[in-house]
């Protein structure tokens, strides 16, 4: 039996050529979303991708793997790093938001003005309150009693979260190192 030869996988991936930058460009303007490609929410950066990729396929050009990610590099988009940085500030900033609201509830006020022990006992409530109302909870509570700020900030560090696994599960299927679920067992 022959032996399977080795490919070698370029680690850094080529440009792409300019039209896929202008085809962004023009998603973007075409879908009436305001100010420049690296200022997109990551929603309206999804709908951009998504539009180029149909406007390149119908154009008979298809998306080299890894698109997307050179694509937003290209464009000025903040590299994978940076968004990870930039994703763990933000659920530590909704995290403290929650807190804050917790600190409220309990009648201590400002989060600034707690002593050491106020401050630990809202931490520990904060997250506690994020883990019971969490979706995946062992013991899920029964949050329909939270006030409707608590309730809204929930839903965003849920939100949070999730973006940050699926950037790294984008990240792994890049990879080549995403697996079904039924492989996990």
């Amino acid at each position: 039996m022959p032996e399977t030869p080795i490919v070698s996988v370029p680690i850094d991936k080529p440009d792409l050529a300019p039209e896929w930058e202008e085809a962004a460009r023009l998603a973007a303007h075409n879908l009436g979303l305001s100010g420049a490609i690296p200022e997109l929410s990551p929603e309206h950066w999804q709908i951009v991708l998504a539009s180029v990729e149909a406007r390149m396929r119908l154009r008979g050009t298809a998306p080299p793997p890894g698109w997307r990610r050179v694509l937003a590099r290209q464009s000025g988009r903040l590299d994978p790093e940076e968004r990870s940085g930039a994703r763990v500030a933000a659920l530590k900033a909704k995290r403290e938001e929650i807190a804050a609201e917790v600190a409220r509830e309990l009648g201590f006020g400002e989060l600034r003005a707690l002593s050491l022990a106020d401050r630990a006992l809202v931490d520990r409530q904060a997250d506690e309150t994020i883990a019971g109302c969490a979706s995946d909870a062992p013991e899920a509570t029964d949050c329909s009693d939270a006030n409707r700020t608590m309730r809204r900030l929930l839903v965003e560090h849920r939100a949070l979260l999730e973006l940050k696994t699926d950037e790294a599960n984008t990240r792994l299927a890049e990879e080549g190192e995403v697996f079904a679920p039924e492989d996990d067992a």
